[in-house]
């Protein structure tokens, strides 16, 4: 579909930024908030002298054949960053990175990264490389943080997989998330043991570490930084942890600057409903096709395997394909239609349903983390990250509280979400490295003027409003621009000039756009919208935006 074409790199904002967690086929988001306010004292990384060793990279480096004629001339790179800053001539991680160059004259040096945690970033310099005045002015650097992808040591872990629900909406999900604890916790034990060298160090303040590290390897006096998503973590504790080595950072789908685990979880786990009703809003035919081929397959479940290797396919295998591979980009909505298509002829005995099986069972794969994106050493990695990046792990009495809140305001979405995070962490030992909560007078005062930049959605479905707003408050000489909408990560994503124009002139000229800007929503094209067209309905952005602010509120439990 040429919805999903935005390369792997594009998607990796969205897929990566959860993984396969709790359920063997089914897919959910995970994401982190930050916690404790203050870092300890490290020598500092823009002190090293290492530099990046960069080669030409082979075509077969790329991440597809169709970039390598599009964009001659990648290098791929190594970097070499110690495991713990304070002993900079013990063990040392290779990260393995990829840089575009300008094409023009030179700015500087634009790092990104598009999610997770644990997705490989070296392929993102394909997000920014879609807009000529970026690709001109800045090399585009993606890189594989630390345990993760090719950068060595990785992790190479099953994942923890949980019990999985029944195929029936009336789910218990507080008993089937205590159920899998005792799965999760030897699966977390395992990985702890089999990463023992390095577990410790993966957290994303030892990240922001080598993002400095490398920014002076490079040569910039300051950072040029794209976040998305998890993403937007690394950036906003850059800029609390280096504010006067700042020259441009953009947090795109922004996770909480001041949470804790609990408060993301319950949060988090309710984001994709809010993005089902906004589509509702604007295409009810989509949202109609996620809830009745949902109740279509509880009510009659596929096999769409071949002879001797079954492949079953049920209500919660549906939403697993539906998120995170369709909801989470709008550029994707309209394909919801055309899969739901699928699941109906794959019911047809013959020749037309043999071709629908074959398409599902693709997807179906995609969901069961049979790709790249959703490999078990990225969810593994995943969940590693998360918990070294908070200081509390609910036990079993919170997580009960959480499951229920959830399911409580998200029925669609919430219970595979909630019963999968609540116990996320289970079996781990290993002693958290919390990243900064941005809430105290002292952190607040750190970071009041640094001038960065935010972009967020009314409903995203996976980073709610309600964290860019917080992300906004802690930021104070920052701007945000919001986008009525339900897709995650926005920028050079809906084909909005009002989200690409301030952020794209931001990166080049450093001009600040207003404190606050709202952007309509742009339809992808093929969204089947003539229901609301039809009965003559207005779509109303500020009811819209109010119903979802006022749930965020609701959801938030004090994160906002």
């Amino acid at each position: 579909m040429e919805g999903l074409r935005r390369t792997a790199a594009a998607n990796y904002s969205g897929l990566y930024c959860g993984a396969v967690i709790s359920f063997k086929k089914l897919s959910s988001f995970l994401f982190v908030a930050a916690f404790v306010a203050a870092f300890g004292p490290v020598s500092g990384a823009s002190a090293q002298a290492a530099q990046i060793s960069w080669t030409t990279c082979p075509e077969e480096e790329y991440p597809s054949p169709e970039l390598a004629k599009d964009y001659p001339g990648l290098q791929c790179g190594t970097f070499e960053v110690p495991y713990d800053y304070s002993r900079p001539s013990g063990k040392k991680f290779t990260l393995a990175l990829q840089k575009l160059p300008a094409s023009g004259k030179k700015i500087g040096t634009l790092f990104a990264n598009p999610g997770g945690p644990g997705a490989p970033g070296r392929f993102i310099w394909t997000v920014p490389a879609e807009s000529a005045p970026l690709r001109e002015s800045f090399d585009l650097v993606g890189f594989d943080p630390r345990g993760v992808g090719e950068t060595r040591p990785a992790f190479d872990c099953e994942p923890a997989i949980g019990e999985q629900p029944s195929n029936t909406p009336n789910v218990n999900w507080v008993r089937l998330s205590a159920a899998s604890v005792p799965k999760i916790a030897r699966a977390n034990r395992a990985c702890q043991r089999k990463s023992a060298g390095f577990i410790a160090h993966v957290g994303t303040n030892n990240v922001v570490r080598d993002l400095d590290a490398m920014r002076a390897a490079v040569g910039d006096a300051k950072l040029n930084y794209l976040g998305m998503s998890y993403g937007t973590r690394i950036g906003y504790t850059y800029a609390y942890r280096y504010p006067k080595k700042v020259r441009a950072i953009i947090l795109d789908g922004p996770v909480t600057p001041n949470g804790s685990w609990a408060d993301f979880a319950e949060v988090r786990s309710g984001s994709e409903d809010q993005a089902l009703r906004f589509i509702r809003s604007v295409s009810p035919a989509t949202y109609a096709a996620v809830i009745s081929t949902r109740n279509s397959l509880f009510a009659s479940p596929l096999d769409v395997g071949t002879a001797g290797r079954p492949v079953g396919l049920g209500g919660y295998q549906w939403l697993g394909i539906v998120s995170p591979q369709l909801l989470l980009q709008q550029t994707n909505w309209p394909a919801i239609t055309k899969v739901a298509g699928l699941v109906a002829a794959a019911r047809i005995v013959g020749p037309g349903g043999d071709e629908a099986r074959a398409s599902l069972r693709k997807l179906v794969g995609v969901a069961e983390a049979e790709t790249p994106g959703a490999a078990p050493s990225v969810a593994s990695a995943n969940q590693a990250i998360n918990c070294a990046d908070y200081a509390d792990r609910p036990g079993p009495r919170q997580r009960s509280r959480i499951v229920r809140n959830v399911v409580s305001r998200a029925p669609v979405f919430g219970g595979v979400g909630a019963a999968g995070q609540a116990p996320l962490c289970v079996g781990f030992t290993f002693r958290p490295d919390p990243v900064p909560r941005i809430a105290s007078r002292a952190s607040l005062a750190r970071v009041r003027n640094v001038k960065l930049a935010i972009s967020d959605s009314t409903a995203d479905a996976a980073t709610p409003l309600v964290w860019g707003r917080a992300m906004a408050r802690a930021f104070p000489s920052a701007f945000e621009v919001t986008q009525e909408t339900g897709n995650h990560v926005n920028f050079l994503g809906t084909e909005s000039d009002c989200v690409d124009d301030p952020l794209r002139e931001y990166l080049l000229t450093l001009k600040m756009a207003p404190r606050r800007t709202t952007c309509l929503f742009t339809a992808p094209e093929g969204l089947d919208m003539s229901a609301v067209a039809a009965r003559k309905r207005k779509l109303d952005p500020s009811a819209i935006v109010e119903t979802i602010l006022r749930n965020n509120r609701l959801n938030g439990r004090g994160a906002n």
